[in-house]
Formats: C-alpha cells, sequence, structure tokens
C-alpha cells in the first residue's frame, strides 16, 4: 500500500482555492478536489471536516494574502495613506479574485466575518482614530470606519462583477473612496 505525503491537507487546500478563484463555489465540489488532489473524498472530511470548512479554509488563505499587505498607518506614511492602501489592496483582490471575493462577502452577510476581514475592519478603526487626532471628523471613527468598510464592499462587488464580465478598471473605487473621505471630513 503506497502511502501518501503528509501535505495532503494543504495539496486539497491548494486545490479548493484554484477551483474557488476559477469555478466559485459551484465548480469547487469535494469530487473535483479529491479529484484534482487524487484522493478520495473520505481524505478532505478527515482533514477538514466538511467541505464547508475546506471553502472556509481556502477564503481566509486567499484573503490573507491581502492583509499580509497591508501596512500601519506609521509604516504608510500616515493613517489617510494606509486607508487607502488597504481600500486598494481590496479593489485589486476583488477584481484579481472575484469569485472568490463573492465567498467572502457571503462570509460578512451571513454574519460570519473571515477573522482576517474583522482585523482589517478593526486595523481601519484604528486608522481613523489616528486621522481623528489629525483632523476633525463628521462621524466618531467606529462610525466612520462602518460607511468605509460599507462603502468598500459595495465598490469591491461591483469590481467583482465587472471583472466577471472581462472588465479590469479599478477607477470606480477610487472615485468611491473619494467622495466617502470627503464625506468624513469636517470642513
Amino acid at each position: 500500500m503506497t502511502q501518501r505525503p503528509a501535505n495532503v491537507r494543504d495539496e486539497l487546500l491548494s486545490a479548493a482555492i484554484d477551483l474557488l478563484q476559477s469555478d466559485g463555489a459551484a465548480g469547487a465540489t469535494a469530487r473535483a478536489i479529491c479529484n484534482q488532489v487524487g484522493v478520495g473524498p473520505p481524505a478532505l472530511y478527515h482533514h477538514y471536516g466538511s467541505l464547508d470548512r475546506l471553502h472556509h479554509a481556502a477564503v481566509d488563505a486567499a484573503f490573507d494574502k491581502v492583509v499580509a499587505c497591508y501596512s500601519s498607518a506609521e509604516e504608510a506614511g500616515g493613517p489617510l495613506q494606509s486607508i487607502r492602501n488597504s481600500w486598494g489592496m481590496l479593489m485589486q483582490f476583488a477584481r484579481d479574485n472575484p469569485q472568490m471575493y463573492g465567498l467572502i462577502n457571503q462570509q460578512i452577510i451571513r454574519g460570519k466575518m473571515p477573522p482576517l476581514a474583522q482585523n482589517a475592519f478593526n486595523q481601519m478603526v484604528a486608522d481613523l482614530t489616528l486621522l481623528a487626532q489629525q483632523q476633525p471628523l463628521r462621524h466618531d471613527p467606529a462610525t466612520a470606519a462602518k460607511m468605509l468598510w460599507a462603502g468598500g464592499l459595495g465598490a469591491a462587488t461591483f469590481i467583482a462583477s465587472a471583472a466577471l464580465g472581462g472588465e479590469r478598471d479599478l477607477s470606480l473605487g477610487e472615485v468611491i473612496l473619494q467622495a466617502l473621505l470627503d464625506s468624513l471630513r469636517r470642513v
């Protein structure tokens, strides 16, 4: 009997990411994932417990790439630049990974915000707290973060949808960000 390498768990995750990015959840079935890796469905359930858990792990792994690019306010040159950078990374991720972005958005809508997304939201509140120390805001940092978060999800959803139709332009995201930032500042 030939033994599988110890990295079957990683191979399953990699296959799930590939299939979710190319075909969405409908194409990332247990059978398709296991076929790509060359194992039977029991291996998937042994390592992840369920297809849904594997999908969640794949979404978290993909989103981790976005979060890994995040730079703190100090590293970015200030809170406003940090917000702009993280917004840009989200728009880029939605454009380049529209199927995966859709899965992240579905988790958020169901009230199951991925931990990395929650960390990103918390960082946005921290950035806005710093920004409020530099210039007056119309809203407290938590409310301002919710406004930016909602606008970001809407813009990213639009960009992901457009990307599925072949459009690759990110400029709408920048327009929405600027409008939101302008609306947050007190004049």
